[in-house]
């Protein structure tokens, strides 16, 4: 019997889409579990009649092959992948949105029981970041590739390079900035990115031809303690504001995330005994002095 404690995902970059280097070498994809690696195929079952009414025949049909990731937020382990996410390159520790592709082979390894799968060509469809009060901040990336393979009994790399070591980014060292000025009534910050990917299928060929782009969609919701009306106000009136959040490890590490531009598109009110809470979901838009819907900042330790 396999034990989740055992399992392991490691990954490399790929130079042409679906193909593994002739000699990877991997790096560990830090984790917090989830599904693995996944193959939804639709059940095509004949339509023919039968005098004993029997089903004549089933096949299954296309591959979508696909991975989710969860994780606890750290530093530097987690760089190509937001990449990918942003479809852009780090230059001088910034990130910002792009158009480059970038292309995964990600392997599942139950090393107990000597099994590994891969799944080849993957892309990030969607990354998402949670930060909630006296908590890990957590999120996840959603992959969607061209083929996963069947198990095979050794690795694509026997050796892969140590995992990362930098401790988890937590909701009690950082900061928080909304519509440019310093916010401390917020109870909840996530983050989501969607790219839009879908698989593609021509003739004779149950594995995807290709994966389509489409738009990279931010949002999020901001959630807070219902002290004034400003915030609720921002909504009703169309008020465009921005948000700007600093997370910081133990060693001093920080990442600085800039949403430039955002429009709040709801104010709704939690009531209870002894709080009034509001939550403000918002839609992030391109901001021309940025070049960007979302920037992101590394800064090293001094």
């Amino acid at each position: 019997m396999s034990e989740g404690s055992r399992r392991q995902l490691i990954y490399v970059a790929e130079v042409t889409q679906g193909t593994t280097p002739a000699t990877p070498v991997c790096k560990p994809l830090r984790n917090t579990g989830g599904g693995g690696i996944k193959v939804a195929r639709q059940s095509l079952q004949s339509a023919e009649y039968r005098q004993d009414r029997a089903i004549a025949g089933v096949r299954l049909g296309n591959k979508t092959p696909t991975l989710d990731v969860p994780f606890e937020f750290s530093y530097t382990s987690f760089d190509e992948f937001l990449e990918a996410a942003l479809f852009g390159s780090w230059t001088t520790n910034v990130l910002k949105q792009g158009v480059t592709k970038k292309f995964f082979t990600v392997e599942e390894g139950f090393t107990d029981i000597a099994q590994y799968q891969t799944l080849t060509g993957a892309m990030v469809n969607d990354f998402s970041l949670d930060i909630k009060p006296n908590a890990m901040i957590t999120g996840s990336f959603s992959l969607l590739g061209l083929v996963a393979s069947a198990f095979a009994g050794s690795s694509i790399d026997a050796n892969p390079e140590a995992a990362e070591t930098a401790s988890p980014f937590d909701s009690y060292t950082g900061s928080l900035k909304e519509g440019g000025a310093s916010i401390a009534i917020v109870t909840g910050l996530s983050l989501k990115l969607a790219n839009g990917l879908e698989h593609f299928f021509a003739l004779f060929n149950k594995d995807p031809a290709k994966i389509g782009v489409g738009r990279a969609n931010l949002t999020g919701t901001l959630s807070c303690y219902f002290e004034s009306a400003a915030m609720a106000n921002k909504f009703l009136a169309e008020t465009e504001s921005s948000l700007e959040f600093t997370l910081t490890d133990l060693a001093g590490n920080s990442y600085t995330f800039l949403v430039p531009r955002i429009k709040y598109t709801g104010a709704d009110r939690t009531l209870a005994e002894n709080n009034i809470s509001i939550d403000l979901p918002f839609q992030a838009l391109y901001d021309p002095t940025e070049a960007t819907a979302l920037k992101i900042t590394r800064t090293p330790h001094a």
